[in-house]
């Protein structure tokens, strides 16, 4: 680990790079965590280090910041996630849509054309291609977000259909994602599998409870309380230590930290109190989640996999199938869900992008030792292209959608019946 001077120096290259990427990228109306991703890549094995042989970063140091800006944008992803909002049919059917036709085509194309030297030490062909199809299965909410906002859109029922099914499919995805780290470990006979199903909807249900009944209710006191004393964050401590706590439980019983953090982080989502937990989360984020993003390309080792045709193939026909499952496995239901053919296919375009979630279990894998460096670059790369092209289609049909309302009809409201 890198004593407190290399950690201070770090900090200042890190974070001052960092703001700089968000700069630089913002002018080509791309995400910042593209502009993130690209700096790891830049300062990383696949160009300054191979070039010039230079390691910038201790590893232990940034993985351990990293985690925490995992821990942070999960918490902040489940802050703005309302159950009672985003669980209707339609956003679910689009969702399950979304996750399961690009986990099976994602697997079935990850077992037929990786050749067995791109499984990690701890991995076999199967549980490789069952990590390679969770990373096609999330989508960014950060994205889609950005994109209606810009349009003025946010109110239209076609973005309420996107932004409740991409919460749905990250929590489906986060399930998944403990399924398979789970199976990544030897516990691939029905029984262990079953297990480990019940004990993730079991910590779900149960954290839900506890938390709802008792945590909730202590952080709200906490904070009104502290108020009353000149105490502005005592219950954002006490919620903060609460997501760390599910984040530990989480792991301990072998699902993924970033779960108990997304529950934690839905805990709060309801509170007179969202607001500042929002802020509050959002600074720390702003300084630990850009080093998690960093931190991925950093692990990019494009030379490791160099021109070989099997990896261009494969990168090629994974980008292919990471768009096309999305705007199919979403466009379809919301189809059947009587949406217009317009606004089916802004949701499909919209659910695209990939980004955080999907980045969150390449690292997994990687870390798990399921996949190498060289098919982790290709993933890496993957999700980046798959939520950079989606944008101007996702663009294009939205402004349909927006020509179909009549002239000064109020933006369309997700119905009440559509609630299970």
């Amino acid at each position: 680990m890198a004593g407190p001077e290399a950690i201070y120096q770090q900090l200042t290259i890190l974070l001052a790079l960092a703001t700089l990427s968000h700069f630089t990228i913002k002018r080509f109306r791309q995400p910042t965590i593209v502009g993130e991703i690209a700096l790891g890549l830049i300062l990383g094995p696949s160009i300054l280090g191979y070039y010039l042989n230079i390691q910038l970063f201790d590893p232990g140091f940034v993985s351990t910041f990293a985690g925490l800006g995992a821990i942070f944008l999960l918490f902040l992803i489940g802050l703005e996630s309302d159950f009672k909002a985003i669980y209707t049919r339609k956003n679910v059917a689009v969702a399950f849509g979304g996750v399961l036709l690009p986990f099976f085509v994602g697997f079935l194309a990850a077992f037929a054309l990786v050749p067995t030297t791109d499984v990690g030490p701890n991995g076999t062909q199967f549980t490789m291609a069952i990590f390679v199809g969770a990373t096609l299965t999330a989508t960014s909410t950060a994205i889609a977000a950005a994109v209606l906002l810009d349009l003025g859109l946010m109110r239209e029922s076609v973005a309420q259909t996107i932004m409740g099914a991409a919460v749905v499919d990250d929590i489906l995805s986060l399930v998944l994602l403990s399924i398979v780290v789970g199976a990544s470990q030897g516990r691939l006979d029905p029984f262990s599998i079953a297990l480990l199903v019940a004990t993730a909807l079991l910590f779900l249900g149960v954290g839900m409870a506890v938390g709802l009944y008792f945590f909730r209710q202590v952080v709200v006191r906490i904070q009104v309380a502290g108020m009353k004393l000149g105490l502005k964050h005592g219950g954002f401590i006490i919620a903060l230590a609460v997501t760390f706590l599910y984040a530990f439980i989480a792991e301990v019983i072998g699902l993924s930290a970033i779960i108990g953090a997304f529950l934690a982080g839905t805990l709060f989502s309801n509170t007179p109190f969202r607001d500042d937990f929002t802020e509050g989360a959002g600074y720390l984020g702003a300084i630990f989640i850009p080093i998690f993003f960093i931190s991925l390309g950093l692990q990019v080792n494009l030379p490791a996999v160099g021109l070989a045709s099997d990896a261009i193939v494969f990168g090629t026909v994974l980008t292919i199938v990471a768009i096309l499952t999305k705007v199919i496995g979403c466009g379809v239901p919301a189809r059947l869900a009587k949406m217009t053919r317009h606004e089916s296919l802004a949701v499909g375009w919209g659910m695209t992008p990939r980004g955080e979630v999907g980045l969150i279990a390449a690292l997994t894998a990687l870390t798990a030792g399921v996949i190498n460096d060289a098919l982790f670059s290709i993933i890496v790369v993957v999700m980046v292209l798959v939520s950079v092209i989606p944008a101007p289609l996702f663009k294009r049909y939205l402004a349909l959608v927006a020509k179909e309302r009549p002239s000064g009809a109020p933006a369309t409201e997700t119905p009440a019946s559509d609630a299970p």
